[in-house]
């Protein structure tokens, strides 16, 4: 019986890896050297901002893998902008984690180059003030002016809320 069961899971295993495996995006992909990406980040849930973070990293290691060079810019606005400071003070206190965890992440795509906005109107209407936001992260005016400017100059939108 439990040579039946191992034998069993290690076959749905490698059915699982040879179907992941054989999953591509070579049509969406056909043709391009490189992307340019926009995230609009809104999303005040932490577990889900961080899920979130763990996609856009994987979405950009998949593009490198595909042969393709993502060029990255994070904006972020609305309550998402809570997580991207160096301070608790505008997070409830069980959230610190994922502020820190956050912090990270801000981190590694800084040093991945993305470049990374904080919407002005999000911060002045969070109650943010601006020396809080974590170092890698630029303050701009307007975070709709930043979304509508690099659309149109060819930027994918990339939501995220």
């Amino acid at each position: 019986m439990k040579k039946t069961w191992t034998l069993s899971l290690l076959t749905l295993f490698l059915l699982s890896t040879a179907h992941a495996a054989a999953l591509t995006n070579k049509q969406a992909l056909k043709g391009l050297s490189k992307v340019d990406i926009v995230c609009d980040i809104t999303v005040g849930d932490p577990q889900r901002l961080i899920a979130r973070m763990v996609f856009l990293d994987e979405t950009y290691t998949q593009l490198l893998d595909a042969g393709v060079k993502p060029r990255i810019v994070m904006v972020f606005r609305g309550p998402a902008s809570r997580f991207v400071t160096r301070t608790d003070r505008y997070i409830k206190p069980a959230q610190r984690k994922y502020r820190l965890e956050m912090a990270d992440w801000i981190a590694h795509f800084g040093r991945l180059g993305f470049v990374i906005e904080q919407c002005g109107i999000a911060a002045k209407s969070n109650g943010i003030d601006r020396k809080d936001f974590l170092p890698q992260v630029r303050l701009v005016a307007n975070g709709y002016v930043s979304l509508v400017g690099y659309q149109s100059r060819g930027y994918a939108l990339l939501p995220m809320d």
